[in-house]
């Protein structure tokens, strides 16, 4: 169950960093670039970790997989 509770803050955790990258992006000012490209790389290395997370929680047993 707390497997479960950290994915879903790490989920969160990426849709709040393309929120950043949003609000980045439509402002136009200078120093944006550089925050739309910092949200991007965490939103990215964000998603990687939870890919591996789940494969190994999987492989562990700690997380089964299921039919809807």
């Amino acid at each position: 169950m707390l497997t479960k509770i950290i994915l879903l803050i790490a989920l969160g955790l990426v849709v709040w960093q393309l929120a950043l990258a949003l609000r980045a992006l439509s402002r136009g000012q200078p120093s944006d670039p550089k925050r739309l490209l910092e949200a991007l790389k965490r939103r990215v290395i964000l998603s990687i970790i939870i890919v591996v997370a789940l494969f190994v929680l999987g492989t562990l047993g700690y997380i089964t997989p299921h039919a809807i």
